[in-house]
């Protein structure tokens, strides 16, 4: 259950107080401020923790001791922990919530001398959850981390309680106009290189954006920029990562994990088509399609994936 504050009226306190300060000092202590209201109001604090695998990670957990169904939540290429808050503030309460930032993402291990193919960053999540000391979970994934879920069902098939793909890869079934898009330009509209550039990053992966100020959009794509090196290279590799292509390897068919496949209809990115696939080739799977939305259901439509996902999570657990 989220808490009975409301962001706007924060946003706009923070937005004054910009606005009297007139700098960029101020304007990035009001995101900072703003980020830190989001994670409370979704009952989420920082944790910062090295695994044996040499990976410093930066993750939200829920607040409190691990009393609840635990849930692993990954977000896309380019994305990070924060992508989940407003999703998480739906269902606090209820789960005991895990959100890492992926390693080449976020706060957590960058670099280029890393893999970050499906099967290496799936054994790392494992191994940050025995570091947690969370033997089975619930996963969920949006975009690349719906890939790593799968991966990670398929190395730990015992631990992984239930697979919720949202607007997934694996199967990367690009849509004609991101694809004529990729072919026939140099950029990458998922990589941001400019502050600028993030704009139409948020335009190619949303159909409903949730209100940000400009100055918001503007510290992100600053701080998105400075990893474009690392984005660029860790998206060379998923394009000949096998677990980005599992279509018709038969590879899904031994998934026994229930699994839900929630897709926002208007997705940019991954096309609708992918859906029935997924149905196809998953034993276990059902799916949700959301109208008007587009590749990131957690952020733009929190409250309808969250409802989605609260009752399938609560039959995964008492089938």
């Amino acid at each position: 259950m989220a808490h009975p504050f409301r962001f706007p009226v924060v946003m706009i306190f923070m937005l004054f107080t910009t606005l009297l300060a007139g700098c960029d000092d101020a304007a990035k202590r009001a995101y900072e401020m703003g980020i830190n209201f989001e994670k409370s109001r979704a009952g989420l604090q920082d944790k910062a923790l090295e695994t044996d695998d040499g990976i410093r990670w930066h993750l939200l957990t829920s607040e409190g001791e691990i009393n609840k169904p635990v849930v692993l939540l990954i977000h896309g290429f380019g994305g990070d922990s924060g992508n989940w808050l407003r999703f998480v503030s739906e269902l606090d309460g209820d789960f005991y919530f895990v959100v890492p930032d992926l390693p080449g993402h976020g706060d957590s291990t960058r670099g280029l001398d890393l893999n970050y193919r499906m099967a290496a960053q799936s054994r790392r999540l494992l191994t940050l959850m025995d570091t947690l000391g969370v033997d089975t979970f619930h996963v969920a994934g949006n975009s690349m981390g719906g890939a790593i879920s799968i991966s990670m069902a398929r190395q730990a098939p015992q631990r992984v309680l239930s697979m919720g793909l949202i607007n997934s890869a694996g199967l990367t079934r690009q849509t004609p106009e991101f694809k004529t898009l990729l072919e026939n330009s140099a950029s990458n509209p998922l990589i941001p290189r400019t502050p600028d550039d993030f704009t139409t990053t948020l335009e190619w992966a949303m159909e409903e954006p949730p209100y940000m100020p400009e100055f918001f959009v503007d510290i992100m794509g600053q701080e998105k920029a400075r990893n474009s090196a690392v984005a660029q290279h860790i998206f060379e590799q998923l394009d000949e990562d096998p677990g980005m292509n599992l279509e018709g390897t038969g590879k899904l068919a031994s998934v026994s994990t229930p699994t839900l496949v929630v897709w926002g209809q208007k997705d940019r990115l991954l096309g609708l088509d992918n859906v029935k696939t997924f149905l196809e080739e998953l034993p276990h799977a059902r799916s949700a399609i959301l109208d008007d939305i587009g590749h990131v259901p957690m952020a733009e439509a929190p409250g309808k994936t969250a409802d989605l996902f609260r009752t399938f999570w609560q039959e995964a657990r008492n089938p």
